[in-house]
């Protein structure tokens, strides 16, 4: 269970908290990750972070 759920869900930059998952993708796939992230976020009423 998420401590702060003000937290972004996703981000370029790690919070000051623990990392739970890294996943390293290509450049060219970022964009790809990013609406999946962002579409995710939205639904669950969580920031976004560019």
């Amino acid at each position: 269970m998420a401590d702060d759920l003000g937290e972004p869900i996703y981000g370029s930059v790690p919070g000051a908290g623990p990392v739970f998952f890294r996943h390293e993708i290509p450049t060219a796939d970022e964009s790809l990750y990013r609406a999946f992230f962002s579409e995710l976020a939205h639904l669950a009423d969580r920031p976004i972070v560019l």
